[in-house]
């Protein structure tokens, strides 16, 4: 008898385990891996093989990896060393062309951007956060609060590896992605999803979650069908 798929997924930039709560309900045994610690100038490549070693000791067969935005390429990087069954992409990106212009020239700049800066960028989340018509009350209370509680090096540690990022190709591994066509923080224009959702934004396993929900749960399908194949 094949086992179900075990489902990883990681949240966002500014983000921990409270971002996938819908997640979480839906798919009970979702684990949601904590963050560690970045080392100085780590890439995301390295960061992630870390990352990998840590889960590969308590992960199961067959295995999804997925992420939210920062999480997603994150959890593409872990996939060269966990070789998951599929990853799995939500408001994320699989290459640099999936980044804005502006993110892909400031890699050279960003060293000189102090990290007490991420004090300001907290103060002005709430406001920021209150323009999202999708979000209600609660929503933006834990979605300001998670930003506000992340460590300010982790913040900044984190923008240094995704301007820095060069993804390999995963041969082998299906990639499976879903985008809103509203997207203004990862462009849909420059997204390969293979499915939208046409008035989401970039926080849609929140905003949306049902749809977001139904397609994890066509990938896992997917994955078990393959392994009672096999």
């Amino acid at each position: 008898m094949t086992r179900a798929p075990q489902l990883v997924l990681l949240p966002g930039l500014g983000a921990d385990f409270r971002l996938l709560e819908e997640q979480r309900k839906a798919f009970p045994d979702l684990v949601v891996p904590p963050w560690l610690p970045p080392r100085r100038h780590e890439s995301l490549s390295d960061y992630a093989a870390r990352m990998a070693d840590v889960l590969a000791a308590s992960c199961r067969r067959p295995l999804v990896i997925g992420g939210v935005s920062f999480g997603g390429m994150l959890a593409y990087e872990m996939a060269h060393h966990l070789k998951p069954s599929a990853v799995i992409l939500i408001a994320s990106c699989r290459s640099r062309q999936g980044l804005r212009w502006a993110y892909r020239a400031g890699r050279r700049l960003w060293p000189m951007v102090p990290v007490w800066t991420w004090n300001a960028a907290k103060r002005f989340s709430l406001p920021s956060v209150r323009l999202s018509r999708r979000l209600d009350a609660q929503q933006r209370t834990l979605l300001t609060g998670m930003f506000r509680e992340i460590d300010n090096r982790f913040l900044h540690w984190t923008v240094h590896a995704i301007l820095g990022w060069k993804p390999e190709p995963l041969d082998g591994t299906p990639i499976f992605q879903i985008h809103g066509r509203r997207d203004l923080v990862l462009p849909a224009r420059r997204s390969d999803a293979d499915e939208w959702i046409p008035d989401g934004r970039h926080l849609i396993n929140v905003t949306h979650a049902p749809q977001v929900n139904a397609f994890i749960a066509k990938v896992i399908s997917n994955v078990a069908a393959s392994a009672r194949v096999l």
